[in-house]
């Protein structure tokens, strides 16, 4: 790469010049082989990947080498400035970039390598330069001119148009997803083996029918794979078109209501709930062998100690049900007794009290009526004395038996 002219690097760095050393390393950054590829997949409005931004990658590697004390190093070890700009070029800012990447895009990076590993170790496939030639035993060879066939073909099998790629893989099944974990730390999942990678890239290689270059078989394997890199983007994010023209993304937000499943689940938790309550009260009846008069008073009971929105005190309740206050403390305790055998969940209860309570109304209603109906045929009705036990002057004024 050609060193910096008339400022070198050796004089900015003596000079401590931090706005034009700032230059410098943005001058490297724009022109750096990852970032370009970047800038040109941001601009894809298929691509969810957030915008790139140079400047924020200029000033990071600029921290960077500050923190690593990489400009003294430069000074101290009398480094030429060719030296200095490969290698923060191709050492500090490709670590950088690919350090950038595999934290943003962890399973696509690792796809990726992978890819190449397959591709160069797989005795299935072979390597192709522009011109036709083998080249798998070249030490230097750059992605963008480097081809990849299968085994069986001939040196000289023609290159089609990679445009057209997308399409005769069309019928290629996309991969299930391999769960299993892996990894020092057994958080990472294999996604795909790498006899299943290779069996991809022989169906990829048989449908498209034609050498594809490097760059092209990574876009193209991925788009078979099921990758899960979630990216972080904003709701409410502008940018630019070709024509320079404003355009808005708009992102659907998850939703917060329940899902077809979760509605059906509640409804069938709401049934259970409001069927168990009417089998408690069925419960109740028969722990009175069905006696009508002892079954209203554990009603009763339980209305008032539970839903009555007076909230009488238990001496009260004994009054208006007309037992004791023992009784009533009895008749809780046994109420309570079969609460607890009840098994259910927070959302279950509510659905439980509710229909306890229509239950009690519309039972309490249906005695009264059969009540009524039963002395509606009796010309005399009979009046119950009631009387006060507050004193003994009351039991002296009864009549004598």
């Amino acid at each position: 790469m050609k060193a910096l002219t008339p400022r070198t690097w050796t004089s900015l760095l003596k000079n401590n010049d931090a706005a034009m050393l700032w230059q410098a390393l943005n001058r490297l950054v724009t022109a750096h082989p990852l970032v370009r590829s970047a800038q040109r997949n941001q601009n894809n409005p298929t691509n969810p990947a957030p915008l790139f931004s140079t400047r924020d990658l200029t000033q990071d590697l600029y921290v960077t080498l500050l923190e690593k004390s990489r400009f003294d190093h430069y000074l101290s070890s009398r480094m030429s400035d060719s030296e200095i700009e490969r290698e923060i070029f191709q050492i500090e800012l490709t670590n950088l970039l690919i350090g950038r990447l595999r934290r943003q895009r962890p399973e696509n990076y690792r796809i990726i390598r992978r890819i190449n590993q397959v591709l160069e170790s797989s005795p299935r496939f072979k390597a192709y330069e522009l011109n036709g030639q083998r080249s798998r035993n070249s030490h230097y060879r750059h992605p963008t001119s480097l081809f990849y066939g299968l085994a069986e073909w001939p040196v000289d099998k023609r290159v089609r148009d990679s445009g057209t790629f997308q399409e005769l893989i069309a019928e290629v099944p996309t991969r299930l997803r391999n769960r299993r974990l892996v990894g020092c730390r057994g958080e990472a999942q294999v996604i795909i083996t790498s006899q299943e990678l290779t069996e991809l890239l022989v169906e990829i290689f048989r449908a498209i029918d034609s050498p594809a270059s490097l760059n092209a078989l990574r876009s193209l394997a991925l788009s078979r794979l099921p990758v899960y890199d979630v990216t972080m983007t904003a709701i409410e994010e502008d940018s630019t078109n070709d024509e320079g023209q404003s355009r808005n993304r708009f992102h659907s937000l998850a939703t917060t209501n329940a899902s077809p499943e979760q509605i059906t689940l509640r409804q069938e938790q709401e049934a259970l709930a409001r069927r168990a309550a009417r089998d408690f009260l069925d419960r109740l009846s028969r722990l009175t062998r069905s006696h009508d008069q002892r079954t209203e008073r554990f009603w009763r009971v339980l209305w008032h100690c539970y839903f009555d929105p007076a909230e009488p005190s238990q001496l009260s309740i004994a009054e208006m049900v007309g037992i004791s206050d023992s009784s009533v403390s009895d008749y809780r305790r046994r109420i309570e007794s079969e609460m607890r055998k009840l098994g259910f969940e927070p959302e279950q209860l509510r659905y439980f009290a509710e229909e306890l309570d229509e239950q009690l109304r519309l039972r309490l209603k249906q005695l009264s009526k059969r009540r009524e109906q039963a002395w509606a045929g009796k010309a005399v009705r009979p009046v119950w004395q009631t009387f006060s036990y507050n004193s003994l002057a009351t039991l002296e004024g009864l009549p004598a038996a």
